[in-house]
C-alpha cells in the first residue's frame, strides 16, 4: 500500500492510499502432511490429540449413532441431541495460501501536502505530525476486506525509490518501526501503528507505500462412505476455521437406510460453515477420506482417513428392587439396580432414577411418556428425548467412582421423603424407570415386562417399573354371581354363568396365604340358605368361592367375611359384607318338533322337514322381552350360505305362559340344506344369553329337504338290454339324494313286483330281477318311492329287450394291426377268426422277449396251425393282432357282455409289458362297446357313478406306464401313424406302444 504524506505543524503525517494484490504463496516452505479427525458433536469426545480445541475430549474409537426411522414400536430409540451428527476436521498447513497487498511504486506517488487526514485515516498518538523521531501515528488502511495475516515482522514500507525503510526487516533502514493495533476480520480494517526512529520529513515527501501478508478463508473437499454408500458419494466441503488457520471443518449426519419413503440419499454440501451433508447407514462404521495431495516426503495424493463407529444398541437398564408389582405400607422404599452397555459404553451423565411421586393414585400418567414426542418428529428428525415431559422427581444418585465408557454401573437409593409427596391417605400405585444413555447417543429406559412390547405401555415398549404404597385396610368391592376361575387353560382366565361360583373383588390385591373357605358366609336371597365355599381360588385382588351348590340364575346372595382377610401390603381387616349383583344369564332351553321327518336320529321329526319346523324356548327365569330367534341356511362347510338369519332374523317368539315361547319356521324360498338355530334372550337384570352361533362355523340343528331327486335307471329310459334276466336299478344314491328311501309301489308292466324289489344297505339304491325271461320288445317299469323327509316322486322307465348283437372286427385284403375290445364266448382262433379268407394271425408278446412272436397259418379252408412256439391258439382282449385276410369280408364275434348286480365279480383285464415295443389292443373294462356298432367308436371309460363316461385319449389309456411312442397301421395306406397325446383310442385298434421303465425299474402293466 502506498501512503502520500503532508507536512502538518512541521510533521509529516501518514496517510492511507491503494491496494493491489501483486503474488501469492503458501505460508509454509516445505509441505506438511496433512491429518483428519472426526468428533461427535454431542459427546465431544474426538479422535484429535493434543491439537484439539478447548472442550473436547480425546478418545481411541469415537462412536455416534442415528434416529430411528420408526417413531413407535419396541423398534423406536431415541437419541441425544446432536449424537447422529459429527465434525469432520482437516488440519494440513499446505492448503493455506497468503497472498500479499501493495501498491504499484511509479510516478504517482501522493505529495506531503496531500490531506489524507481528512478522512479520519491518521490519528497522532505521539507528537504532532511524523518529521521527528519519537513520533507515531495510527494508519487505518483502505481494503477492509483484506485484513493482516502473520506477523508485524511481514509488513514492508518502501519510499518512493523502493528503498526498504522499515525497521522490522533486516533489509531496511530502520527508519520506521511498524506494529500491529488490530489485523481486521474482513469487514472492519486492519489498523497499523507507525513510528519514527530519525529521518526528517523530505525522506519520505514523494509518499511511502505499504507491503503486508493476506489471506482469505480456504475450502476443502472430504468424501463420506458407509455400508451403504460404499463409493464415498457424499462429499462434505470443510470450511477453514480462520484466514490463516490451515484448520478445516464442517459437519455430517447419520441418517438410517431406508429402502421406502423417507429414505434419506447421499448428497453433498459446498459452501458456509454449519451445513450438514447427511449420509445413510445401517450400522457402521463410517468412514472420513481426506486427499493429502502434498505431503512431508515425496509422495502425492495420499488418502487420510478417520472412522466413525455405528452404535444402534440402547443400553440395559434394570431395577432390582423393589419388585415390580410388589405391595408395601413402607413410604420410603430402597431402590437398586444396574445399567450396562458393552459396545460405546456409558455416559454417566445421563443416567437418572425418575420417581412419581405425585398424587397419581391409579398410575394414570407414566413417569416418562410412552410414545408421542418421537412420532410428532418430521423425518428424518433427530429423535432426541429434549421434549419429553417427565412427572415426578430424580432420585438423588452419586456415580462418583465410575467415568464416561464403564460397561455396567451399579446403583442404590434410599427414598427419605415420603411417596407420594402431600398425600395422607396412602393407597397409590407409584411407577418408577431408569433412563440412561450411552457414548454414542442411544438412550436406554428400563422395563418392567421383558413379554408385554405395548408402545403405550411404555416409552417405546419399555414398561416403567411400579409398586403399590397401601396404607388402607381391604374392603369388598363388588360381587358377582356365575364367575369363575379357570386354572385348567393355557392362559387362565375369568369364565361367566358358571351356576355354583361367584367372585368378590377387594379394593386391591389380597394375600392368597391369608384366605381360607371358611372365611367367607354366602347367604342366597330368598329362602335359598347359607353355604360356606368348599374351595377359594385368588387372583389378585378376586377371590372366586366354589360354592358346590347351584345359585338360581336371578338370585342375588349376600357374602360376608367371618375371618381375616390380608393385603398384600399386610393391612388385613375381618368385617364387611356385599350383595352381589345378578350376573348369571337365564338358563334356556331349545327344542324342535313338528318337522316331516319319520325315520330315527338325523331323519326324526325333530331334525328333518319338507316345511315346517317348531322351535319351543323355555326359561328358568323372567325375561325382559320375548327370545330372538334367528333362522340360517348353511352351506356345506357350515357357514352361513348368503348372511346370518336370512330365513328368520331376530323374531320375536310367542308367549305360551309359563316362560314358555314357540316360533314354527317355513321352507321359504331356501334351497335344500342344513339349517341352524339361533336364540338370545335377557333376563330382568340384563344378562344375556346366547343358544347357538351368529358367524362363523354353526351347528346344523335340522335340514330342510324338498324333493326326492330323480334316480339314475338301469337300463335307462329308451335303453336297450340284451340281457333275459336284467337286473332293474333304481338308484337314488348316484342322483346325491341325502336321505334314505322307501319304495312304496314298483311295476313291471301291469305286474306288482314291489315286494321282489331289494334294497341297499342306506335304502338308496333299489334292485329287481325279473323271474321270468323278458320277451324281445319294449318293457315299461315303474317305480313310486318316499323318502325320509316326506317327499315322493313316480319314476317310470321304459326299455326294450333286445338279443345281444356280435362284434364286428373291420378287415380289408392285406395286412390288417386289430384288437377285440373283450374277450370271445369262444377264444379259440379257429372259432374267433372263422373267415375263410384269413390267412395267418401274429401276434407279439413282449414278456418273452427270446420269441416274442405268436404265429398261426392255414392252407386253404383248413384249421389254424401254429408256427411258433409258443403258439398262437387263443384270440384275448388286451393283445394287439395282425391278421393278413385275402378278401375284404368282414369277422363277426361273440365277445362277452357287461356284467350285471347279480353276476360275479368281473376281472380287471391288465395288460403286461415288456421293455421297448409291444403290440396291445383296446380293452373295454365295462364290456359295454362290444356289439356291432362298437368298432372304429372312441373307447369309453365309465366313472365311479357307474353312469358317467370319458372318452380315452393316447394319455389317458398309457397314463399308468413310461411310454414315448404309440403307432397304429393303416391298411388302406398300407402305413404307420403315430397317434400323439390327444388322439384318441378307438374300439378295434391294434397299437405298437414303446415302453421303458419307470424310475424305480418296473414294468407295470398297462391297466385301460
Amino acid at each position: 500500500m502506498k501512503l502520500s504524506v503532508k507536512l502538518l505543524s512541521g510533521l509529516t503525517l501518514i496517510a492511507l492510499v491503494a491496494v493491489a494484490v501483486v503474488g501469492l504463496s503458501h505460508s509454509a516452505s516445505a509441505a506438511a502432511d496433512g491429518k483428519v479427525y472426526v468428533t461427535n458433536k454431542a459427546s465431544k469426545l474426538t479422535t484429535e490429540g493434543t491439537s484439539k480445541p478447548s472442550g473436547r475430549t480425546t478418545a481411541s474409537t469415537v462412536y455416534g449413532t442415528y434416529a430411528s426411522y420408526a417413531s413407535t414400536g419396541t423398534t423406536a430409540r431415541d437419541i441425544v441431541a446432536d449424537s447422529d451428527t459429527f465434525i469432520v476436521t482437516v488440519i494440513d498447513s499446505d492448503l493455506n495460501t497468503t497472498s500479499t497487498v501493495t501498491d504499484d511504486r511509479g510516478s504517482n506517488h501522493y505529495p506531503l501536502n496531500d490531506d489524507w487526514n481528512s478522512g479520519g485515516k491518521v490519528s497522532d498518538i505521539i507528537g504532532s505530525g511524523f518529521s521527528s523521531a519519537g513520533s507515531k501515528v495510527h494508519v487505518t488502511l483502505a481494503d477492509a476486506t483484506k485484513p493482516i495475516v502473520g506477523s508485524a515482522s511481514d509488513i514492508v514500507l518502501r519510499n518512493a525509490n523502493g528503498t526498504v525503510i522499515t525497521s522490522g526487516n533486516s533489509s531496511g533502514t530502520g527508519m520506521i518501526s511498524v506494529g500491529i493495533v488490530y489485523a481486521g476480520n474482513g469487514t472492519a480494517a486492519p489498523i497499523l501503528s507507525l513510528q519514527r526512529n530519525f529521518g526528517t520529513s523530505g525522506s519520505v515527501a514523494t509518499g511511502i507505500e505499504i507491503a503486508y501478508p493476506t489471506s482469505a478463508v480456504q475450502y476443502v473437499p472430504v468424501n463420506i462412505k458407509s455400508v451403504v454408500d460404499p463409493a464415498g458419494a457424499t462429499v462434505l466441503t470443510l470450511t477453514e476455521t480462520g484466514r490463516n488457520t490451515g484448520r478445516f471443518e464442517g459437519e455430517v449426519r447419520i441418517e438410517e437406510h431406508r429402502t421406502t419413503g423417507g429414505q434419506p440419499l447421499a448428497n453433498g454440501v459446498s459452501g458456509a460453515a454449519g451445513v450438514t451433508a447427511r449420509i445413510p447407514a445401517v450400522s457402521g462404521p463410517v468412514t472420513v477420506t481426506y486427499t493429502d495431495a502434498a505431503t512431508s516426503g515425496t509422495a502425492t495424493n495420499v488418502k487420510r482417513t478417520a472412522t466413525i463407529s455405528i452404535d444402534t444398541t440402547v443400553p440395559v437398564a434394570s431395577i432390582s428392587s423393589p419388585a415390580s408389582g410388589s405391595e408395601t405400607q413402607n413410604r420410603l422404599p430402597s431402590f437398586a439396580g444396574t445399567v450396562t452397555d458393552n459396545e460405546s459404553g456409558l455416559d454417566k451423565s445421563t443416567f437418572l432414577l425418575r420417581i412419581d411421586s405425585t398424587d397419581d393414585a391409579t398410575n394414570a400418567n407414566l413417569v416418562i411418556p410412552a410414545g408421542a414426542n418421537r412420532g410428532a418428529m418430521a423425518y428424518p428428525g433427530t429423535g432426541t428425548v429434549a421434549g419429553l415431559t417427565l412427572l415426578g422427581k430424580t432420585a438423588s444418585i452419586s456415580l462418583t467412582g465410575y467415568s464416561d465408557g464403564a460397561t455396567s454401573i451399579p446403583f442404590t437409593y434410599n427414598e427419605s421423603a415420603s411417596l407420594p409427596a402431600g398425600v395422607t391417605t396412602v393407597d397409590h400405585i407409584v411407577d418408577f424407570q431408569v433412563q440412561v444413555a450411552d457414548l454414542a447417543g442411544n438412550y436406554g429406559y428400563s422395563d418392567s415386562s421383558s413379554t408385554k412390547g405395548n408402545d403405550g405401555t411404555g416409552r417405546h415398549g419399555n414398561q416403567p417399573h411400579n409398586i403399590k404404597i397401601d396404607q388402607v385396610l381391604p374392603t369388598i368391592s363388588s360381587v358377582e354371581t356365575g364367575k369363575a376361575w379357570d386354572a385348567t387353560l393355557a392362559t387362565p382366565a375369568e369364565k361367566s354363568n358358571v351356576v355354583d361360583s361367584l367372585v368378590v373383588e377387594f379394593d386391591g390385591n389380597v394375600n392368597a396365604d391369608s384366605i381360607q373357605p371358611t372365611d367367607f358366609e354366602v347367604t342366597l336371597s330368598g329362602s335359598g340358605g347359607t353355604f360356606v365355599p368348599a374351595a377359594v381360588t385368588v387372583n389378585k385382588k378376586d377371590v372366586y368361592l366354589d360354592l358346590d351348590s347351584d345359585i338360581p340364575t336371578n338370585n342375588t346372595p349376600t357374602v360376608k367375611l367371618v375371618g381375616t382377610v390380608e393385603d398384600k401390603a399386610g393391612n388385613s381387616t375381618a368385617a364387611g359384607s356385599k350383595k352381589a349383583l345378578d350376573k348369571l344369564a337365564p338358563t334356556l332351553t331349545v327344542t324342535l318338533s313338528g318337522g316331516s321327518g319319520t325315520g330315527t336320529d338325523g331323519e326324526a321329526a325333530d331334525k328333518l322337514t319338507k316345511d315346517k319346523m317348531t322351535v319351543t324356548v323355555s326359561s328358568d327365569e323372567n325375561l325382559q322381552s320375548a327370545p330372538a330367534l334367528s333362522v340360517t341356511d348353511l352351506d356345506t362347510a357350515l357357514a352361513a350360505s348368503s348372511s346370518h338369519g336370512n330365513v328368520a332374523s331376530s323374531v320375536a317368539m310367542v308367549a305360551q305362559g309359563g316362560n314358555t315361547w314357540k316360533y314354527t319356521v317355513g321352507k321359504g324360498a331356501s334351497a335344500d340344506g342344513k339349517r341352524a338355530v339361533t336364540v338370545v334372550a335377557s333376563d330382568s337384570a340384563g344378562n344375556s344369553k346366547t343358544v347357538g352361533k351368529t358367524s362363523g362355523t354353526y351347528a346344523a340343528d335340522y335340514t330342510l329337504d324338498k324333493s326326492l331327486a330323480t334316480p339314475n335307471s338301469t337300463p335307462a329310459n329308451s335303453g336297450t338290454t340284451t340281457e333275459a334276466f336284467p337286473y332293474l336299478v333304481t338308484n337314488y344314491e348316484s342322483a346325491s339324494e341325502k336321505h334314505s328311501v322307501s319304495i312304496t309301489s314298483a311295476k313291471l308292466g301291469t305286474a306288482d313286483v314291489t315286494g321282489d324289489v331289494v334294497a341297499s344297505a342306506n335304502n338308496k339304491v333299489f334292485f329287481y330281477q325279473p323271474t321270468e325271461a323278458l320277451e324281445n320288445k319294449e318293457h315299461t317299469y315303474e317305480v313310486k318311492a318316499k323318502d325320509a323327509a316326506g317327499n315322493t316322486k313316480t319314476t317310470t322307465v321304459k326299455f326294450t329287450k333286445k338279443d345281444r348283437t356280435d362284434y364286428v372286427i373291420a378287415l380289408f385284403a392285406g395286412w390288417n394291426a386289430v384288437s377285440i375290445p373283450s374277450d370271445p364266448i369262444d377264444s379259440s382262433i379257429g372259432s374267433a377268426l372263422s373267415n375263410t379268407g384269413i390267412k395267418q394271425v401274429i401276434g407279439y408278446d413282449a414278456t418273452t422277449p427270446s420269441q416274442p412272436w405268436r404265429i398261426a397259418s392255414k392252407v386253404d379252408d383248413g384249421d389254424y396251425t401254429s408256427q411258433t412256439t409258443p403258439g398262437l391258439d387263443n384270440i384275448t382282449a388286451g393283445n394287439g393282432y395282425w391278421i393278413e385276410s385275402g378278401n375284404f369280408e368282414d369277422q363277426t364275434v361273440a365277445l362277452e357282455g357287461p356284467t350285471g348286480p347279480g353276476d360275479p365279480r368281473p376281472p380287471l383285464v391288465s395288460i403286461p409289458t415288456g421293455n421297448g415295443w409291444n403290440f396291445v389292443g383296446a380293452v373295454d373294462q365295462s364290456r359295454v362297446q362290444t356289439q356291432k356298432g362298437s368298432g372304429g367308436a372312441q373307447l369309453q371309460r365309465t366313472q365311479d357313478d357307474g353312469t358317467t363316461a370319458i372318452s380315452l385319449t393316447q394319455t389317458l389309456y398309457f397314463s399308468n406306464v413310461n411310454n414315448d411312442r404309440v403307432y397304429i397301421y393303416d391298411t388302406v395306406r398300407s402305413k404307420f401313424l403315430e397317434l400323439t397325446t390327444n388322439d384318441p383310442i378307438n374300439v378295434g385298434m391294434g397299437m405298437w406302444v414303446h415302453v421303458s421303465p419307470q424310475a424305480n425299474g418296473q414294468l407295470p402293466p398297462i391297466v385301460p
